[in-house]
């Protein structure tokens, strides 16, 4: 396990390629993150001004993908003219993304071991296998995400989901639920810490490595959670008291910089 690291994910400046729209309108989300992050359109203009590191994300379309695909050109273009990183948040593939081969400095992918689950909250599933095959046949670094208590803020497919994935990862984000004003779950509450810090514990003995993800609730809820997962995650992002950050940037990149080892097997 490293050393305890502290991340600020400003450092990396969020893309939306579908702008503020998302069809899915998901029970958890309902494209609410999507109006705060900048687009494609702004990246050169960005890149100008010294930014270097980006997450490109955006809605899902039908294929259940982020529609990265038909902006691959421009992409590779603004990478190579500014030496940019990226993180690619794909969405559900459901076979390889040999495309992002040579430009994603990492893919991010959230993962369900349940598809009731997953079809509760997105409208619609896909299979876990589909997921973890599409992944681990693409040659590109890839860290699995799981959002503990997406469920209406209800531990569901967590552990599952922990145990499929340990069995081909060293390593694993979790965020945790966050109640969000407009969509399907914005009267649910956040999970119950006593029940996340269970989960972590969990995780930590099946990972080497453990980071709590930049998707947390605000406040007090936060200050605890951090003080009771804090011995088993190897990385915090947006520490909720004053310390010197060791990465600005996405938790993924930092992962990929620093070369951590997160899969397990060689593909």
């Amino acid at each position: 396990m490293i050393e305890l690291v502290y991340v600020d994910p400003s450092g990396t400046i969020p893309i939306s390629l579908t702008g503020k729209f998302c069809r899915m309108n998901c029970a958890h989300c309902g494209g609410h993150y999507l109006s705060h992050m900048k687009t494609l359109q702004e990246m050169d203009r960005l890149a100008k001004e010294g930014h270097r590191s980006f997450l490109i994300s955006g809605g899902l379309e039908k294929d259940f993908l982020v529609p990265f695909k038909r902006h691959l050109n421009q992409l590779r273009h603004l990478k190579e003219t500014y030496e940019l990183s990226y993180n690619f948040h794909v969405g559900f593939p459901q076979s390889p993304i040999q495309e992002l081969e040579g430009l994603a400095d990492v893919v991010s992918f959230d993962f369900f071991a349940n598809s009731e689950v997953m079809e509760i909250v997105y409208g619609f599933s896909v299979e876990p296998g589909k997921i973890l095959d599409a992944v681990t046949r693409t040659k590109v670094f890839a860290v699995p995400h799981i959002t503990v208590g997406i469920l209406e803020g209800h531990i569901s497919h967590e552990y599952e989901a922990l145990k499929m994935l340990s069995e081909l990862f060293n390593t694993v984000v979790l965020n945790v639920f966050v109640p969000t004003p407009g969509t399907r779950f914005s009267q649910a509450l956040p999970p119950d810490l006593s029940q996340v810090k269970e989960l972590f514990s969990y995780a930590a003995e099946n990972f080497e490595n453990i980071i709590l993800g930049c998707m947390q609730p605000r406040g007090e809820y936060r200050r605890s959670l951090q003080q009771s997962v804090k011995d088993f995650v190897s990385v915090i992002v947006k520490p909720a008291f004053k310390v010197d950050f060791d990465f600005k940037g996405c938790c993924a990149l930092w992962l990929a910089k620093s070369r951590v080892e997160v899969v397990k097997h060689v593909r």
